[in-house]
This record gives structure tokens, sequence and C-alpha cells, in this order.
């Protein structure tokens, strides 16, 4: 997102986050015309409530926008939200999709450099990509040109109607926008997941400052049974966003929180849960909650 808002400085876009923000924020805060807004804690919770989104979609009329992203989190499903919005345009005596907003599709942002071995793990993913209008291919440049065209006849093959681009850090152009993505059809006979094949989520939070180096260490150990490590983490020089994608660990400047947290997309459910709690005293040994 923080791509395609630099490249369009002159269109007015919002951005609603479906769960707790890490959105790389330490570049736009010197920024005049961007401003960020928290609901409540700062998110619309994982669930993508209906009134939630409902709110959020009020607050972002009165800044009045030319478009309005609506972004998931990565191994939950898009289509709930759409769902929302087709409840929310039916309701008696609800104007606000009617009169302010239209739809243009859901958009799947898919992760070259790990797309193949995700697609064989993750059936989160097979089903994000049957239902989206827009196949987004990120890191394009990170892949070879044959990968690059395997890729899309995946995708293809698990959504033949759907268009694909691609970009590298996420900036597609949102001229394809302008494509009417609503004509191709999606299998929205597929429903969502099953609660026991869904990716289990475990959030741990922190308060006090961390040393880098072990957090690094603590990480590492939990590469191989998680899908994606992602948060955020005071350290002794400042706030920063944590993003791990595969054995690639990122760290960039971010916005303060009320304290750290890390957030392990689980291979193997909650029974990864007590080896995070080990690990973490033994490597830092200090006060932390666990949420499982």
């Amino acid at each position: 997102m923080l791509s395609i808002l630099k490249q369009n400085p002159n269109k007015k876009i919002g951005v609603i986050f479906t769960e707790p923000s890490i959105f790389k924020s330490h570049d736009l805060m010197s920024e005049e015309d961007i401003s960020i807004e928290h609901l409540e804690n700062g998110s619309l919770t994982c669930s993508c409530s209906e009134d939630a989104i409902v709110r959020a979609l009020h607050f972002m009329h009165q800044c009045q926008p030319e478009m309005v992203f609506i972004e998931v989190a990565g191994l939950s499903d898009p289509i709930h939200i759409k769902h929302i919005l087709e409840q929310e345009r039916t309701t008696p005596n609800s104007t606000l999709l009617t009169e302010h907003y239209e739809m243009q599709g859901i958009i799947c942002l898919v992760d070259a450099d790990n797309f193949m071995e995700q697609i064989q793990d993750v059936e989160m993913i097979r089903l994000q990509l049957c239902h989206c209008n827009l196949a987004v291919i990120n890191k394009a440049d990170l892949v070879s040109p044959e990968l690059l065209t395997a890729i899309k006849a995946q995708i293809h093959r698990i959504n033949p109607d759907c268009d694909i681009s691609s970009c590298s850090y996420g900036g597609f152009s949102l001229e394809l926008l302008e494509n009417d993505l609503l004509s191709h059809s999606t299998d929205e006979g597929e429903q969502d997941l099953p609660a026991e094949l869904r990716p289990d989520s475990i959030v741990l939070n922190c308060i006090h400052r961390l040393p880098r180096e072990k957090v690094i260490a603590f990480i590492k150990q939990f590469v191989p049974e998680t899908y994606r490590i992602k948060g955020f983490c005071l350290f002794e020089d400042g706030w920063n966003q944590v993003d791990v994608v595969g054995s690639r660990i990122s760290f960039s400047r971010c916005m303060p929180h009320s304290s750290s947290r890390l957030i392990f997309i689980s291979k193997i459910g909650h029974a990864l849960s007590e080896p995070i709690r080990q690990s973490w005293n033994e490597l830092l040994d200090l006060p932390m909650q666990l949420h499982d």
C-alpha cells in the first residue's frame, strides 16, 4: 500500500486495515497530505466483523476519498468483506454503499518468491485466488522469467477468469482498476475453510525494550513451523516493523505502539505456543503475554 500511495500523490486514497496495523508509516510521518487515524485499538479485528467494516467506511467517507482499499490479513479470505458489503447494500434504510461506494473487485497480492512452495501447503492461498478478480504478482524482480510464467499458469489453473499483473514492491498501476474486474466470474461456491484447516495465529505482546539480536535468534527458531511471522518491536534504536517470509527476516522503521507484538501464523496450530513460551524465557527472560 505504501508504494501505491507514493506513486499516486495526487489521488486521495483511503486504506482500511482489518488487522492490527503494522503499516510502514515512518516514511509517511512527514507527508502533509497523508493522515493516519486509529479506530478503537487500531484494528477492525481479524474477524472482519460487519459492524467494524461499516463503521470504518462511515468514518472514511468523512475524508472524501476518491477510492478506498480494504486490506485483510495475509491469510484471511477477502470474500467475507464482499459479503458484508453486499449485505449492507440490501439492508433497509442503509444508503452508505448505494450513494457513496461501488465495489470494483477483490485483489490478491501474490508473493512470487514463495508462491510455488506456499500453494502446496496453505489451502487459504488457493481459496483467496478462487475468489479474486485480479491477481497481482509482487516481487516479480526476484524470480526468473520462467518461474514467473509458471506462477501465472498456476494462478490460471486455480482461477481461469481473473486478470493477472506483476510488479515489484507492491506498486501496481491503478489503471488496472479501470477494467471491469467484476465482469470476470469467481468461484464463490468455494466456501471458507473449516476451522481445523485455517492457519492458527499466536500473538506475543511485551511492553519492554528488546535486544534486536536476541529477537532475531528467537524468531529464527520458529521459521520452519510458521507460514509467516510479522509484527513490531521496540528495540534499542526505536520502533521497527518485523516481517518474516520463508527464511528472510526484514526490519523497517515504524510508528510507536503501546507494546511490542509478534504474530506467528503457525503450521502446527496451537502446539507452537509452549515452544514459543519456553524459547522466549530462555533467550529474553522478559515478562510477556501470549494469546492463542
